[in-house]
């Protein structure tokens, strides 16, 4: 009758994918695609206790402002139930001469439905729009959210307000929201705090919350977990478990998982094409050095996981590297032979945004990388680390 505890880690993954919308700021596009394979128990709120295993697939497809991601969940119970729960949604910011900076809008639309056996099924559709404030690694925002929903043929109207902030800072990214949520006649108010962190190859995500002021949905404090540790490029591992409540939107009732499995990924990030920068090009204001735009960089992956970023400018006397996975501080690059810089860090894969700085220059995007314009209007380079 509601949603399989196996889809509380995808929506975990909701809530990173909407920080990193506007946390990381994805330059170019990319798609990605994953297959949970999972064991659960779970209990829901006035039910025994019941073991379960689920299939959830799912894939993103992400360009600059803008997200479309469609999952579903497979479960099926000891007792031979089964479950089926999907969702597609689709998200987008506002182009930037429509706002003045640093303001930005959202519009993101929601459907999905889910079924239980052969005797109860939900779905709804739902639109939100939100303004954002936006600084460098921070941001709050304030929207509302309109749609339907329905269990069987009885449609319900939905409304939401809700605010909210978040921060970034190097691999950790915290967020706070408050909402107040009116379906039909059931009305809710909840607070909730959500955190996501990469160390390494492992990513920890984590929510804790309070319902209050409830008519019909439910009161008390609730909260979840997951931990996430990459094997290779195409698998990981992950454990989850908590308390989720009463959701009158999605048909979610309230209940406690505990859940364990492995990802495959499916779908890896689209390479970023690499132009070989032209070996003649020179600076007119410095003729016995590189042009810093000539300079250029590349990724390699270590033996022991982690990335060793070079930056080749025979001619520099400093070279300073800044991105996202720096949390844009400067970081000063150790100079080897043959003329060329690296530092070595731990990097998850993917597609990142960085610029270089030489000799204290101002901050550029080197030669062979593509380039972007960030949520600033300046120019960033694009890097996949493989």
């Amino acid at each position: 009758m509601w949603p399989a505890p196996a889809a509380r880690p995808v929506c975990a993954a909701c809530v990173t994918a909407a920080f990193s919308l506007l946390a990381t700021r994805a330059a170019v596009a990319q798609a990605t695609g994953n297959v949970d394979v999972a064991v659960s128990t779970v209990r829901y709120d006035g039910f025994l206790p019941s073991g379960a295993a689920s299939l959830t697939p799912a894939v993103s497809w992400e360009r600059p402002g803008a997200t479309i991601t469609a999952r579903g969940t497979y479960l099926r119970f000891e007792s031979g139930r089964r479950s089926l729960h999907g969702i597609l949604a689709a998200s987008v910011l506002t182009p930037r001469p429509l706002l003045p900076a640093p303001w930005r809008g959202e519009l993101t639309v929601s459907s999905g439905g889910s079924s239980y056996a052969s005797f109860a099924s939900f779905w709804h559709a739902t639109g939100e729009i939100r303004l954002h404030y936006l600084a460098e690694g921070r941001g709050v925002w304030v929207g509302g959210t309109g749609g339907r929903t329905s269990y069987g043929r009885s449609p319900r109207p939905v409304a939401v307000a809700a605010l909210g902030a978040w921060s970034r800072r190097a691999t950790l990214t915290v967020g706070a929201s408050a909402s107040r949520s009116f379906v039909g006649d059931t009305a809710y108010t909840d607070l909730t705090s959500r955190m996501h962190i990469v160390r390494g190859t492992v990513a920890v995500d984590a929510s804790v919350g309070d319902r209050m002021s409830s008519r019909g949905g439910g009161h008390g404090v609730f909260g979840d977990g997951s931990v996430t540790l990459t094997l290779g490029e195409r698998t990981a591992i992950f454990l989850s478990g908590g308390r989720y409540p009463t959701d009158a939107i999605s048909g979610t009732v309230s209940g406690r998982y505990l859940s364990a499995g492995i990802r495959l990924r499916t779908v890896t990030p689209r390479p970023v094409l690499r132009a070989v920068p032209t070996p003649t090009q020179r600076s007119p204001a410095n003729g016995d050095g590189d042009d810093p735009a000539a300079a250029r960089l590349d990724a390699q992956r270590t033996p022991d996981g982690s990335v060793r970023l070079v930056v080749v400018a025979p001619a520099a006397a400093t070279v300073e590297l800044a991105g996202d996975f720096t949390d844009w501080q400067p970081v000063q690059l150790r100079r080897n032979a043959a003329g060329t810089w690296e530092t070595v860090r731990k990097i998850p894969s993917g597609v990142y945004r960085f610029n270089v700085r030489i000799d204290g220059s101002g901050w550029f995007a080197p030669a062979g990388t593509a380039r972007a314009t960030d949520d600033f209007g300046g120019e960033v380079g694009i890097i996949t680390v493989p």
